[in-house]
């Protein structure tokens, strides 16, 4: 969805609120897709810094169909996400170190589902856990180890040590 930012960036203290409903349905970050379950609308504040830049802020909080990383179970992923960005008009002269106020911007127009993107992204979880204690699948057969012990041997040798092992083997006696 673009939203018309023109004249917030032209009016000296101009302030404005906008409802934004998003369109996202699901999230694909390069690990999968991950199917939208709820979404809440927010409230986006733009406020006019100076001539050709301003500030938008707002919160949202959405929710998704994960997948435990360590069990496999479906898992919701949950993100409350803080917008607090400064953007720059087409037309405003940023120096080097500002080359970020452009990010979103289509002229005049803020894409507020690329911004919500990119947000989801940065605000992402490295790993989705169903809980934190979450013990995952045995190595060996697969069973869910939050359930119950399977009774497998999962000793792994130390690899390190593997040459010492094979010479405490070959001098064993029969």
């Amino acid at each position: 969805m673009l939203i018309n930012l023109s004249d917030a960036f032209n009016t000296s203290g101009k302030s404005m609120e906008i409802n934004i409903h998003p369109e996202l349905t699901s999230y694909d970050g390069g690990l999968g897709e991950f199917k939208m379950t709820s979404c809440e609308d927010f409230v986006l504040k733009v406020t006019n810094l100076e001539k050709g830049k301003v500030n938008i802020s707002g919160n949202v909080k959405l929710s998704f169909e994960g997948q435990c990383d360590r069990c496999l179970k479906s898992t919701p992923v949950n993100l409350d996400i803080s917008i607090d960005k400064n953007l720059a008009s087409p037309d405003y002269e940023a120096g080097d170190e500002e080359e970020d106020l452009y990010d979103y911007m289509d002229g005049y127009n803020l894409d507020s589902e690329e911004l919500l993107q990119g947000e989801i992204t940065v605000n992402w979880p490295v790993k989705i856990l169903c809980r934190e204690d979450c013990k995952g699948l045995c190595p060996v057969c697969g069973h869910d180890l939050n359930e119950g012990d399977c009774g497998c041997d999962t000793f792994v040798p130390d690899p390190r040590m593997a040459a010492i092992f094979d010479k405490l083997e070959s001098t064993k006696e029969v």
